[in-house]
């Protein structure tokens, strides 16, 4: 017995992925899409592809094969415009067209055109061809018999409508008129019958027009002659009431002479009172020391004198006393003098007040005068402005006057020149050869629509399938390294293994999932630097995803080199590997963490040598304690202690926490995504659940790999040419068995 410690093992650090691989893929360029990748897309989905082409063509050749033939008759027409505006505007001008960005030709033409396709040329076709005893009027009429024949009527000319096609020929006075039908005779008489019809709408149409312009320009200029008479009046009447007529004579009038005036007036008196009132405000700011007063030449002559005066009494007093009768008389006058002063000061400040007041008087008075006046000349505007309107009325009424007086005239002698503008170019032939269908030409178009359809089909559903279809996906959504790929065994294969199909790398080592399942195993082996990994969990995101056979598998390859290994049934929840290695399951894992039952009372041995097995045993009601208890703990350590390699089968990640428990106690784990079935969506989250416990994913395995659905890329073509490369050996007599003990890691 070869023993590994535990303490040999190299377990990585609790990290699932490393920093250098993170680093590898942040760093990983972004995916460049090539024409290879189309191909293999529509390679991988040629079903569908294939289906929609088929099923495209089937039917276009179904609908030629019942179709019946229909021929189509053309007949070419020239339409010649005349000159309508001569008759009905005169000018050349074209409001319209300067409104809608059409010209008068182009509005011309498809109203011919419109008329081509109208009821009455409909109508003119069943009346003149007799349609009413056609087959295909009576049928119509079978068909709806309940209705009255004007119904009938309607319904025929939408037929006949719905059938009769108008296309101009660019740059030409020319219209091609084709009309279909199944009946081959009916195909050939309509497009001929078409212009005699068109022409005689035309005319009509155009008799009564004149008929009716005549009669309205009539009833126009009766009615536009009686307003130009009332516009007469009114003008002449308000310019007399209003005296705008010596306005119109180029004089002034009254109203606005004297409010030009008084606003000249106003203008000078509010310059006046502008000055006094800076006069009086100088006043009473300054009093006697105002400029005003004292630039009067009376205040200087007085102020002159009383100094003077004053240093007369000043002399006296200081040489003769105050008691001196001359100092007593100089005191006496120069007390008059004062007094003078200031009566004189006050006599000008009182003027000044005075003539302020009597200007602003002044303003005011002009001021009322101004807005008397202002409302006057308002008065005179707005009835002016009413004068225009009734100016600008009389000249429209009396310019569309003598307009439709010419028009009157212009309309009578057109009405007596009515003739036909419309000619037969091309003639209808009878056709030989029915239009439709055309076989070549259905079913190329067929094969170029069958393939646009198939190629968007193809696309479409792999744009839906969200699924991990190949090794790269897997890489680019999961993050993890690929170990391997399990290609879809044929069922010739698992018709021969039978129920040994689980274990094909012990029974069929050389078939083709034997040979993947060595390079799985080898990929393990080399996954972890330093040593092997020695427990390893094997689960899945999803169930039925080929986990079960991926572990048992994984265990047959680990035995060789006499490798002695043991791999566990931790799925309590739905077991199946002791039907895979067909033992009994009464007791097992369960037993044994309950204490119902020893270790070795609960391994067996299988059909693969060096290979143990520990079945799942009784279902427990929580079968996550189990794993989470010391019992698994210490049953971990002996089987480390014991064997070689430890293969731990354990439920899906999503929906159950088991598989997260198991991989505490693991060196790593293993995840199988089944291909065309994992969704990226799935697979990314059972990384994530798995790493939220700091587990050290070895990888991934992608199982039941179909080639054709593989696309480019993965290493599943290496086995593509297993069966020729084996093929000379196994033709010798080789049973398809292989020793195990060469497969070294």
């Amino acid at each position: 017995m070869q023993n590994h410690p535990s303490n040999e093992i190299a377990v990585p650090a609790s990290a699932s992925v490393t920093a250098a691989a993170q680093t590898y893929y942040a760093m990983e360029e972004e995916q460049v899409v090539h024409l290879r990748d189309y191909w293999h897309i529509l390679a991988k989905r040629r079903r569908w592809f294939i289906g929609v082409f088929w099923g495209v063509m089937l039917s276009t050749l179904l609908v030629i094969l019942l179709m019946d033939p229909v021929y189509k008759v053309t007949t070419t027409l020239q339409i010649i415009q005349d000159n309508p505006s001569a008759i009905l505007g005169g000018s050349s001008a074209d409001p319209l067209g300067a409104l809608t960005g059409s010209s008068e030709l182009d509005r011309f033409y498809e109203t011919q055109y419109n008329i081509l396709q109208s009821r009455a040329i409909a109508y003119g076709l069943i009346d003149s061809l007799n349609l009413k005893e056609h087959p295909s009027y009576k049928e119509m009429e079978a068909d709806n018999r309940n209705d009255p024949p004007e119904v009938v009527r309607q319904k025929y000319a939408e037929f006949l409508l719905d059938n009769l096609k108008i296309e101009p020929v660019k740059n030409s006075y020319l219209v091609n008129v084709s009309f279909k039908s199944t009946d081959q005779k009916l195909a050939q008489k309509l497009p001929e019958a078409i212009q005699g019809e068109y022409l005689k709408l035309s005319m009509t149409t155009r008799q009564q027009s004149y008929t009716l312009l005549r009669q309205w320009l009539e009833d126009e200029l009766t009615r536009l002659g009686k307003k130009l008479e009332i516009s007469e009046r009114s003008v002449y009447a308000d310019g007399r009431n209003h005296d705008f007529l010596s306005l119109e004579e180029g004089q002034f009038n009254v109203i606005v002479q004297k409010y030009v005036e008084v606003s000249k007036a106003l203008t000078v008196a509010q310059s006046e009172r502008a000055i006094k009132e800076a006069q009086s405000r100088q006043i009473s700011e300054k009093g006697a020391d105002a400029p005003l007063i004292t630039n009067h030449p009376l205040v200087t002559q007085l102020r002159q004198q009383l100094i003077d005066l004053q240093g007369q009494v000043t002399g006296s007093g200081q040489i003769f006393g105050s008691n001196y009768p001359e100092h007593k008389g100089q005191s006496a006058r120069m007390s008059e003098l004062r007094e003078r002063l200031g009566q004189e000061v006050r006599r000008i400040e009182a003027s000044v007040r005075a003539d302020y007041e009597a200007a602003l008087r002044a303003e005011n008075l002009l001021q009322k005068e101004f807005d008397l006046q202002k409302e006057k000349v308002i008065d005179l505007q707005n009835g002016l402005v009413q004068h225009h309107i009734l100016k600008r009325d009389l000249q429209t009424n009396q310019t569309l006057y003598e307009g439709l007086l010419a028009r009157m005239k212009e309309a009578s002698i057109a009405s007596t020149m009515v003739a036909s503008n419309v000619s037969v170019v091309n003639t209808a032939e009878t056709p030989y050869k029915p239009w439709v269908p055309k076989p070549l030409l259905f079913l190329g178009l067929a094969a170029v629509i069958g393939a646009l359809l198939g190629t968007m089909t193809a696309f479409f559903v792999e744009y839906l399938d969200s699924s991990i279809k190949n090794t790269e996906e897997l890489e680019r959504n999961c993050r993890i390294p690929v170990l391997g790929v399990v290609p879809l065994a044929d069922a010739g294969e698992v018709r021969a293994q039978g129920n040994h199909v689980d274990l094909i790398a012990h029974y069929k080592p050389m078939s083709m999932v034997g040979e993947a399942v060595f390079q799985i195993r080898s990929a393990i082996m080399l996954s972890v630097s330093g040593a092997p990994p020695q427990s390893i969990v094997v689960t899945s995101a999803n169930p039925m995803e080929g986990k079960t056979f991926v572990a048992a598998n994984i265990a047959v390859a680990l035995t060789a080199n006499d490798h002695r290994c043991v791999i566990l049934d931790c799925d309590l929840r739905k077991p199946r590997l002791h039907k895979v290695f067909e033992q009994d399951n009464r007791i097992g894992l369960s037993s044994h963490l309950t204490g119902r039952a020893d270790l070795e009372k609960i391994i067996r041995r299988t059909v693969v040598p060096n290979l143990h097995f520990i079945p799942a045993g009784p279902m427990p009601p929580n079968p996550n304690e189990f794993f989470m208890s010391s019992a698994f703990e210490n049953l971990v350590r002996r089987l480390r202690e014991e064997y070689n390699h430890i293969i731990l089968d354990s439920p899906p990640v999503i929906g159950f926490a088991d598989a997260r428990s198991l991989s505490v106690h693991a060196d790593g784990a293993v995840l199988v995504f089944r291909h065309h079935c994992t969704t990226g969506e799935a697979g990314r989250l059972a990384v994530q659940l798995m790493t939220q416990n700091h587990c050290h994913i070895l990888g991934g395995i992608l199982t039941m790999a179909r080639k054709d659905l593989m696309g480019p890329g993965a290493y599943y073509g290496y086995y593509q040419n297993y069966h020729r490369y084996y093929g000379g050996y196994r033709s010798e007599g080789e049973d398809g068995s292989r020793k195990r003990s060469g497969r070294a890691g």
